[in-house]
């Protein structure tokens, strides 16, 4: 004789499973938002922009409403246009050496008069 699940349980239709929640820090739920940069804008203007414009005193929020920053991409590119900078430099010089070795050589046909 087979024994079904209604045999040993009640089988009943419950709520529909939550999707989309966010959590922040272990103090509950909160509401999140994404912003996207378009195509070729300037990413630390835009990051500079919202960071100004995005205070809890301006007036479309709501009593009590704090905007907390969870990933801020600014330190990130000014460490790589640092970086970057900073390759710059060296390479310049490596290649202004490199260029004068050449140019200079001792045993060049050139010699000044």
């Amino acid at each position: 004789m087979p024994v079904t699940l209604g045999d040993v349980a009640t089988v009943q239709v419950g709520p529909e499973m939550r999707r989309g929640i966010a959590e922040l820090n272990g103090e509950g739920e909160v509401a999140g938002g994404v912003v996207v940069l378009r195509s070729a804008a300037n990413a630390r203007a835009v990051i500079d922009g919202v960071a100004t414009g995005s205070r809890p005193e301006a007036p479309e929020c709501l009593p009590g409403v704090e905007v907390v920053p969870t990933y801020d991409r600014s330190r990130l590119i000014d460490r790589a246009i640092d970086n970057l900078s900073d390759e710059a430099v060296e390479e310049f010089i490596v290649v202004a050496l490199v260029c004068a070795l050449f140019l200079w050589h001792a045993r060049s046909p050139w010699s000044p008069s």
